[in-house]
């Protein structure tokens, strides 16, 4: 089986083609790639596959196997994997996804990265709550303060969004990488999430129109980069902290630009090819 391996603002992904639907084992085949040891090694894994609602059909998995309903770098990579495999030969098309019908646009294209525009739909509504983070293995990590709570707003942008705001710029995106790792696990698990878990997203405002974002990724881990998140955060940060209508979006793997039109958020962004191969026995 011959996979292409993309990658936007560091979030990276094994996609395969699959318009003859003959992979059957999609979540056991992306548990099994995606592994960074013992597979390629990848943030999520996707597979093209022929749709009736649209120009082509994204599957999504996360790299524990597991199905998401939407990625946003992921569908970068993906537009430009159907565009330079001609599986889709024009520069707007649809992808179907489980949520629903995305445009996306090929700004600029070359061999190696493509400029990607992703219409990401509208924004959930947005709650605001405070949580204690949950136990990891009924144990806290060891530097996490027992009565630690944090105040955030959830929202929905395909696939569930906590957006935490960090407003002390000092440790810059260091400091948000570490609450990331230090608490990501346990707000996803914490038991406002329990049915489906949630992303987890850091973020500090620079100013009006630049925000950085760290996220702690449900079914990934802490991940580089995260589309959806940075448009969740933008959108959040945007109601909240009164920023623009375009918002640069920093992550520890790149960055990315939101923007807003009417109800509707648009991300864009580089997708970039960084390997082609074969992976044996699927």
């Amino acid at each position: 089986m011959d996979f292409y391996k993309y990658q936007g603002a560091g979030n990276d992904f094994a996609i395969v083609d699959n318009m003859d639907l003959k992979i059957t084992n999609r979540p056991v085949l992306a548990n099994h790639i995606c592994d960074r040891h013992y597979g390629v090694g990848a943030d999520g894994f996707i597979a093209a596959e022929p749709s009736k609602s649209a120009d082509i059909k994204m599957a999504f998995y996360n790299a524990d196997g597991s199905e998401a309903g939407m990625c946003g770098n992921g569908i970068r990579c993906f537009a430009k994997f159907v565009k330079d495999r001609k599986i889709v030969d024009k520069d707007s098309f649809t992808v179907e996804t489980g949520d629903g019908v995305k445009t996306v646009e090929i700004l600029e294209s070359a061999t190696r990265a493509t400029n990607v525009k992703v219409n990401m739909g509208q924004i959930g509504e947005m709650k605001e709550f405070t949580l204690k983070p949950a136990p990891r293995n009924g144990i806290l990590p060891p530097d996490l303060p027992k009565d630690q709570e944090f105040d955030l707003v959830f929202t929905h942008l395909g696939v569930p969004h906590a957006v935490i705001f960090n407003d002390q710029l000092g440790d810059g995106m260091k400091g948000l990488d570490h609450l990331a790792l230090t608490y990501g696990y346990s707000i996803e698990h914490a038991p406002q999430f329990a049915l489906d878990g949630t992303n987890v997203n850091f973020v500090s405002v620079v100013n009006d129109s630049h925000i950085l974002c760290s996220t702690w990724e449900r079914g990934a881990g802490k991940t580089l980069a995260c589309g959806t998140g940075a448009c969740s955060s933008a959108a959040v940060a945007r109601a909240y902290k009164k920023l623009g209508d375009s918002i640069k979006v920093t992550m520890p793997g790149g960055e990315v630009v939101v923007t807003f039109e009417g109800d509707q958020v648009f991300m864009q962004g580089r997708a970039v090819l960084t390997f082609v191969g074969s992976a044996p026995g699927f």
